[in-house]
């Protein structure tokens, strides 16, 4: 070897041991970004596919190997979502567009019919909820979550006949299924608290956020807490939120009657659905 190569040599040496192999470490830092990109890329196009199984595998692979951004985590809800049936165009299309009213509690539980797993539906709310910067398209799809999620947890606690609603022939007392399920009174703070991911309360006031901007002038107050909201909105918009308000005014009225009158508690859950 020549001096000058020699020379070269002892200073890349020289170079490295003060470095304490700050280069070597760049370039695995490189190739970790590479990595999480690939992996990244594809998740988003299994998900944009349809391929909920693969994209949330994929999402659960960055997770568990890097650190998850919000990217990650409203990637995986959307395929955890997806696997449990909710479609938002679908969900949109039977809010607005049946022939049930669609400002009441009812248009929500036919909606929630398409779910079919509500386990799957609530991991997708909690991924949502872990996003601090939020849009208005995470708020609508949360928000509509969590408003499908709700009907879920009711009908598998008080459709004891199995009939797909909630209706004269169900069980429904104080303590129906409270073995298998949330109390009522768990069910209640869970769907109106508003600090709760899953809360009807929040959902009205996220649903009121994300859908403000076309129609007209419209001032609405929340169902539990009773916050003003004001902004422009279109008649078919404002029913969305009107039901999701119907929805949470229904439950606590029933709530109202807890432990006072088992008939009325009855009967304000079954208005839910419109079952009889």
């Amino acid at each position: 070897m020549s001096h000058s190569h020699r020379l070269m040599a002892l200073l890349l040496a020289a170079t490295l041991l003060i470095s304490g192999c700050n280069v070597f470490e760049g370039f695995d830092r490189n190739m970790n970004d590479s990595d999480y990109a690939a992996i990244a890329g594809e998740a988003n196009l299994e998900l944009a596919s349809g391929n909920y199984i693969k994209a949330h595998e994929l999402y659960n692979r960055l997770i568990d190997e890097y650190s998850a951004t919000e990217e990650v985590w409203r990637g995986r809800a959307g395929a955890l979502a997806g696997l449990a049936g909710f479609n938002m165009f679908n969900v949109l299309n039977i809010l607005q567009n049946e022939a049930i009213p669609p400002d009441t509690a009812p248009v929500i539980f036919r909606a929630a019919m398409t779910i079919t797993d509500r386990k799957l539906l609530e991991e997708a709310i909690t991924d949502m909820n872990r996003i601090t910067q939020a849009g208005n398209d995470d708020r609508l799809f949360r928000s509509l979550m969590a408003a499908l999620a709700a009907a879920r947890r009711l009908l598998e606690k008080y459709d004891t006949n199995l009939s797909k609603k909630l209706d004269t022939p169900d069980q429904i007392d104080f303590d129906t299924a409270d073995d298998k399920t949330l109390s009522w009174q768990q069910l209640y703070s869970r769907l109106t608290d508003q600090t709760s991911a899953f809360s009807l309360e929040r959902a009205f006031v996220e649903l009121t956020l994300a859908l403000d901007g076309r129609g007209t002038d419209w001032m609405t107050v929340s169902p539990i807490q009773g916050q003003n909201f004001t902004g422009r909105y279109t008649p078919a918009n404002r029913a969305t939120i009107l039901a999701v308000g119907n929805f949470a005014t229904i439950l606590r009225q029933a709530n109202a009657w807890f432990n006072s009158s088992e008939d009325k508690f009855k009967a304000e859950l079954m208005s839910l659905d419109g079952a009889s």
